[in-house]
């Protein structure tokens, strides 16, 4: 029995995690989201045209900040949504 037998409960952590999701994100991005724009800016702008600017590793860093901040969301409401259903339900 795993985290994706029950969607409702993952649904249901996941919505009740949002203090936790911004609690991240201020880590990330500072506690006003100074640099959160950058990094949306960077997401739809092509690898190839931030290199021919110069930007590649800035483009890079943004990327996979976001990517490593999906991933810690996701990660945290799929372990919470485990231990209930291992534990609790």
């Amino acid at each position: 029995m795993g985290f994706l037998d029950h969607p409702k409960v993952l649904i249901l952590i996941g919505v009740l995690s949002l203090p936790i999701y911004a609690s991240l994100a201020k880590m990330f991005w500072g506690e006003k989201f100074e640099s959160l724009g950058d990094t949306i800016k960077f997401l739809f702008t092509p690898d190839l045209y931030s290199l021919f600017r110069g930007r590649f590793w800035d483009d890079w860093y943004a990327t996979t900040k976001f990517n490593v901040f999906l991933f810690l969301c996701f990660g945290w409401a799929a372990a919470i949504t485990e231990l209930l259903a291992r534990h609790v339900l």
